[in-house]
């Protein structure tokens, strides 16, 4: 027999007793076949995301009403851009808190993988808002520029930009530091399960697992923003709230170039071409800001093979299983973002168990690749 460069998977004595089960269902994410969607943690987890989303779209929606009011009065696009920018956020929150919800919808028959594409298409109509406003905004800018004849508030505006300012910090301290599923904020929060050790990298072995990161946000200003954003990427089912804190980063950021722009105006009150630059400039960002978004959906309802899987290097690794001849009709694809799903045939050879061969390559997908529903039809030769 020709050698095919065959490999043996380790495994570890928990693998081993897994792959002695045959599980209803091979996900281990929320998958809308599987009775894991129930189990009490991810319950507890998705409860969580939504408190914090819900407190986002309370913080979000009294911070517009302060800015469109504080806009018109100082007669500032700036002010308004920052506002419109704030809104398509609060409409993303919403869309995140609804995702959270629809994801614990069981599965029927008529939609037998559940209802995360529902964010997906939420997702595409809150593009198309944001389109629309910055659209509008951009034409108001221009309009501004040709007229000339236009007074703004700069005090005005550097005060509601810096409310803002402090809305965002109070976003950030709700979002970053509210006990999250690792932070250090309880004990049993500093020991983490085997279940979770295999799920996510070790990021340092060097620290002792039950030291706080208190000290860590004491340093500076800038660790006490960034740092929860390290302890948020640790888990999978915080995807969303992820989301939601890049969006308060980037609020924070245009919040303090509002500041500046209101601060020169109000200094020089001639200088109205800095309203209008900051306008022009935010709804600029702001649409491209949506560049990833509609890629992602683009991705997800094209049913391409997911960023960051390799579909050429996934079927050579699947041929140089042990037992496996060859593999064809190979996809890959996602539901959702980051809910990825294979499906594939595989000849096997001569006298190979055909259910050796499924848990032999259902655990090179999912550790591996991290494909976790993985659909394989055994052929003999």
């Amino acid at each position: 027999m020709e050698n095919k460069g065959e490999i043996e998977l380790q495994k570890t004595p928990k693998e081993e007793m897994f792959m002695g089960m045959v599980p209803d269902c091979s996900c281990d994410t929320i998958c809308g076949l599987s009775k894991q969607s129930k189990h009490k943690s991810e319950l507890a987890s998705r409860s969580n995301s939504s408190r914090k989303l819900v407190g986002l779209i309370i913080f979000g929606l009294l911070f517009i009403v302060v800015e469109v009011v504080g806009g018109v009065k100082a007669n500032s696009l700036a002010v308004l851009t920052d506002a419109a920018h704030l809104l398509t956020d609060v409409a993303g929150f919403a869309l995140s808190l609804f995702a959270v919800w629809a994801s614990g919808w069981d599965a029927t028959p008529r939609h037998s993988f559940g209802f995360f594409r529902v964010e997906v298409l939420g997702a595409l109509l809150s593009v198309q808002l944001i389109w629309i406003i910055a659209g509008f905004l951009i034409y108001e800018a221009i309009d501004r520029i040709f007229k000339r004849n236009v007074v703004v508030n700069g005090k005005l505006m550097f005060l509601t930009a810096a409310f803002g300012f402090l809305i965002n910090l109070l976003m950030v301290s709700w979002l970053g530091h509210d006990h999250s599923p690792h932070g250090c904020g309880h004990k049993e929060h500093c020991n983490h399960n085997i279940e979770d050790a295999e799920e996510k990298p070790l990021v340092s072995s060097s620290v002792n697992e039950h030291q706080c990161d208190e000290q860590v946000w004491s340093q500076s200003i800038l660790s006490w923003i960034l740092l929860p954003l390290k302890q948020l990427k640790q888990t999978h089912i915080n995807m969303n709230v992820q989301s939601a804190y890049l969006h308060i980063l980037g609020d924070l950021i245009q919040s303090v170039g509002v500041m500046i722009g209101g601060a020169v105006i109000w200094a020089k009150p001639n200088w109205l071409v800095v309203d209008l630059v900051c306008t022009l400039g935010f709804s600029l960002l702001v649409l491209l800001t949506t560049v990833s978004m509609v890629r992602d959906i683009y991705f997800v309802l094209m049913d391409c093979t997911p960023a960051g899987i390799d579909a050429v290097k996934l079927e050579t690794g699947l041929k140089r299983v042990v037992g496996v001849r060859d593999v064809h009709d190979l996809h890959v694809w996602a539901i959702s973002v980051g809910k990825f799903l294979l499906s594939c045939h595989v000849i096997a050879e001569q006298g190979v168990s055909s259910n050796e061969i499924l848990k032999s390559t259902r655990d090179y997908c999912e550790r591996v690749h991290g494909i976790h529903h993985v659909t394989i039809q055994i052929e003999q030769e």
